[in-house]
């Protein structure tokens, strides 16, 4: 892929030092900010830039641009300075790790206008680990698979963890090499990353329905430089582990981790539970909501340097599909996020039972899934069962419904009315605080 070298055109404007007077670029896009969308149905409703004028030597123009941010950085003047070097370094990173598809194919991205959905994987790849040797393990495996959809109004988002034993079918895809990876009834989900990560995604979309085109893959060190960026996160255990598999000590109570620490804390899978991945996948929501509760805190968000290190760290460990790793893209997809409130933030794991030809590995609840998947689909909202109506009065909680009242469709087959996710779904909000157990 091509290296970006021209800036965003925001980036771009305050390099060039526009005038006091001139009019600053929107921090919103055109469609937010003259089309306000319509009223989302709340839960428990439903179901259960002015440019000076440059020289024509483009040479000397990258000089002056070179010169001008040099001075800003000496100068710490309103922060443009960390906003170009970020910028740059970040964008810098994500280029170098892009993937494209191998026949050229891919979807471009306009502005992630409507609803956003991204799959972000976890790799258990040794390849260029830089950070500790965690023995050798040949290929990708996507030890951790989340689906990330956030909602065209950008006022709710959907974090679902696939289990990395859970059995789907599999479309025939190509590798990265241009190899054509036949179609099989049914395949352990981590497994396909090794065949490239367009195959894991090619699979998640036909199971789900979604248009997902672009994907996210963090390795081993991507975690560990993430949470030393931004000094740790808080987590609580209910009972002491010794997990001497992934190197995991910890007594009850809460513990700030960061570093090698939090990667343990996110690999183990005898420390919860039954040992198996899905109280593995507990823990880790547990960890993921206590993050998003830590990046999106005063204390990180004025802090430069513990963004740039968040930025650069989590940048450099990341492999993005080609489209994503495009400069406007990374600024359109930050404003889809800015503005989600914690509580709005839903992460669940798939509902999944025993595999009928192996009970290690498991397979989709069809009817629970079905009505996850149509529900995002039509772009709306989830909620837990004990959830408060966001505008409702203290203590007022949704009326409940029987787990088999008739749910509301539109003509067309699909729901015109939130989901109220039953008592079996395992989850929670990224606002809730619960111990992993």
């Amino acid at each position: 892929m091509k290296r970006p070298t021209d800036p965003h055109p925001v980036i771009e404007t305050l390099l060039d030092g526009a005038d006091d007077d001139a009019a600053r670029p929107s921090p919103r896009s055109p469609r937010r900010a003259s089309a306000p969308s319509a009223r989302r149905p709340r839960v428990g409703e439903g179901r259960h830039v002015s440019r000076r004028r440059r020289t024509s030597s483009k040479f000397v123009r990258r000089r002056i641009m070179v010169a001008a941010a040099a001075a800003v950085c000496v100068t710490m003047v309103a922060g443009i300075s960390f906003v170009s070097a970020t910028y740059f370094q970040v964008v810098g990173n994500l280029a170098d790790n892009a993937v494209g598809r191998a026949d050229g194919t891919g979807t471009e991205i306009s502005g992630w206008d409507g609803a956003v959905n991204i799959l972000i994987m976890g790799s258990d790849s040794r390849d260029g680990q830089t950070s500790a040797d965690y023995g050798e393990a040949g290929g990708a495996r996507s030890d951790v698979m989340m689906l990330l959809h956030v909602s065209a109004d950008r006022e709710d988002a959907t974090l679902i963890s696939i289990p990395r034993d859970t059995m789907l079918p599999t479309p025939e895809c190509t590798t990265p090499a241009g190899d054509i990876v036949p179609a099989q009834e049914a395949a352990q989900i981590n497994g396909a990353l090794e065949n490239g990560p367009f195959c894991s995604l090619d699979t998640i979309r036909a199971f789900t329905g979604l248009p997902i085109d672009h994907f996210i893959v963090v390795d081993f060190d991507g975690v560990i430089g993430i949470t030393e960026a931004i000094g740790g996160v808080d987590v609580c255990v209910e009972n002491d582990i010794a997990d001497d598999y992934s190197g995991l000590y910890m007594t009850a109570g809460t513990h700030t981790l960061k570093g090698e620490a939090a990667l343990a804390f996110l690999r183990t899978r005898h420390g919860f539970a039954d040992g198996s991945d899905l109280g593995r996948i507990q823990a880790q929501q547990a960890f993921l909501a206590s993050l998003a509760r830590k990046v999106t805190s005063a204390g990180t968000l004025t802090n430069p340097g513990a963004l740039y290190g968040l930025a650069d760290s989590a940048s450099k460990a990341m492999t993005v599909d080609e489209a994503l790793a495009q400069p406007s893209s990374l600024v359109a997809l930050a404003q889809t996020l800015s503005n989600v409130d914690l509580s709005r933030i839903v992460m669940l794991q798939l509902p999944v039972v025993p595999y009928w030809a192996d009970p290690n590995r498991v397979e989709p609840l069809t009817e629970e899934t079905d009505a996850i998947f149509a529900t995002l689909r039509a772009d709306l909202p989830l909620s837990f069962q004990d959830d408060e109506a966001p505008d409702a009065p203290a203590g007022v909680a949704p009326e409940p419904q029987p787990d088999d009242a008739p749910q509301p469709e539109d003509a067309a087959g699909a729901p015109s009315e939130p989901l109220t996710l039953s008592d079996d779904i395992v989850g929670r909000t990224a606002e809730d605080t619960t111990c992993a157990s």
